[in-house]
């Protein structure tokens, strides 16, 4: 017993020692632990509506080239295979600024030599004929021109010596003298006719030159037309043909596309139809990432809204060189325009209205301490992300975004050390 006494009186001692060590806990002044905040100043300043839509990039030139001879393919360049960038040729004569587009196709034109040679034969033909009427003309106005001086002079020697039959010269005189102005009259009728029959000879062969002269153009131009080259710089897309087919007028020979422009539709939402104009900033980018991989401005806006849909389409051109592009055709983008224009609005996440209310934190003498303060503002629209208040708020002012269920007014917060 007197070794059980021991142990209680040490045991006793021992929790008096440790109760003796304890200290009691700080009290927080007010007695609860005011609520943690994020917040973000209040800025005025101007807004700009972003909107977004979709579209699918597409070439605004893609031309199919086509054979404009008959014949057989001679020759094809190697280049012509789908996805070559087919740029032009420095240092050479052509349409592009002193550089030419190489020629991709070849036909045989062989034929269209002969075709050309016997035009311009037919035309060094119808030149002589035109020639030799010519000089017959020439020959047969000079003689017209002989027998109307005789013809005059016959009638002045009829007119003489009318008046001296009976008296001077007998009828028969006179009978002769008037025939001899009949054959005049007649040589002259028929060197008319002549000249007549001639000058619309000559007109007739002028005209079959004018056909033969064309003629050989076209010849020429079939002969140049057998040397296919791209219209214009861009990537090859299809090939049609191969060396030995042979082709007529339209058979398809490789389809190209000019990838320094392409065009994107965006498809946007039809209430916003009056907001976007040409001008407009836009930017692109792909579905799978969030930077974008072209800005620029928005060229022309549809007439019209697709009335099923309910969308418009706002179009935007992005310029690169000939061979290539940050946008490729048939890519699908997501698009961002810019819309309407807010002055001098206050930009607040949605989230932090409360019931169409706002909390604004309102420092304090205690560092990271505030008091919070109500507001009921104007807003001059709401967006998905954020809404435009107008009025209620000043520049600078603390907006609380967080713990809005556990505030009212005159309320005590801790504003977050990183709130910007």
């Amino acid at each position: 017993m007197i070794v059980i006494g021991l142990a209680f009186f040490g045991a006793a001692k021992g929790f008096m020692a440790f109760k003796a060590m304890r200290k009691d806990s700080a009290r927080t002044e007010g007695g609860t632990l005011a609520p943690l905040v994020r917040v973000q100043r209040a800025v005025v300043a101007d807004y700009t509506e972003q909107l977004h839509g979709f579209g699918r990039a597409r070439p605004i030139r893609t031309a199919t080239v086509v054979a404009e001879v008959e014949g057989i393919i001679r020759s094809v360049d190697p280049r012509l295979e789908s996805g070559t960038v087919i740029l032009a040729t420095e240092n050479t004569t052509g349409g592009n600024g002193g550089a030419a587009l190489p020629t991709l196709v070849t036909i045989d034109d062989r034929d269209l030599d002969d075709r050309l040679e016997r035009a311009r034969s037919e035309v060094v033909g119808a030149e002589a004929e035109i020639s030799r009427l010519g000089t017959q003309l020439g020959s047969l106005r000079e003689r017209l021109a002989v027998t109307e001086r005789e013809l005059e002079a016959s009638e002045r020697e009829l007119e003489r010596i009318l008046p001296l039959v009976p008296k001077t010269l007998s009828r028969s005189d006179l009978d002769a003298q008037r025939i001899q102005v009949t054959i005049r009259e007649r040589a002259k009728l028929m060197l008319e006719a002549e000249i007549r029959i001639n000058s619309d000879a000559k007109r007739a062969a002028e005209a079959r030159l004018d056909v033969l002269q064309r003629g050989v153009a076209l010849a020429e131009r079939s002969k140049s037309r057998a040397r296919v080259a791209a219209p214009f710089a861009g990537r090859i897309e299809i090939r049609h043909v191969e060396i030995g087919e042979r082709v007529k007028p339209g058979d398809p020979l490789f389809t190209i596309v000019d990838l320094s422009r392409i065009e994107v539709p965006v498809a946007l939402n039809a209430a916003r139809y009056d907001e976007v104009v040409t001008g407009a900033p836009a930017s692109l980018r792909l579905p799978e990432h969030d930077e974008p991989i072209w800005e620029g401005t928005v060229t022309r806006v549809a007439p019209s809204i697709q009335a099923e849909q309910r969308i418009f389409f706002a179009y935007v051109v992005v310029e690169g060189s000939p061979g290539q592009n940050r946008v490729t055709p048939g890519a699908h983008l997501v698009a961002q325009v810019a819309g309407r224009t807010h002055e001098k609005v206050v930009a607040v996440p949605r989230r932090a209205f409360l019931g169409g209310r706002l909390f604004v934190a309102v420092p304090g003498p205690q560092e990271g301490r505030a008091t919070v303060e109500e507001r009921t503002p104007t807003v001059r629209r709401y967006l998905s992300g954020a809404g435009l208040v107008a009025e209620g708020l000043a520049e600078g002012e603390l907006v609380l975004l967080t713990n809005l269920e556990s505030v009212a007014e005159g309320s005590l917060v801790r504003v977050a050390p990183d709130a910007r």
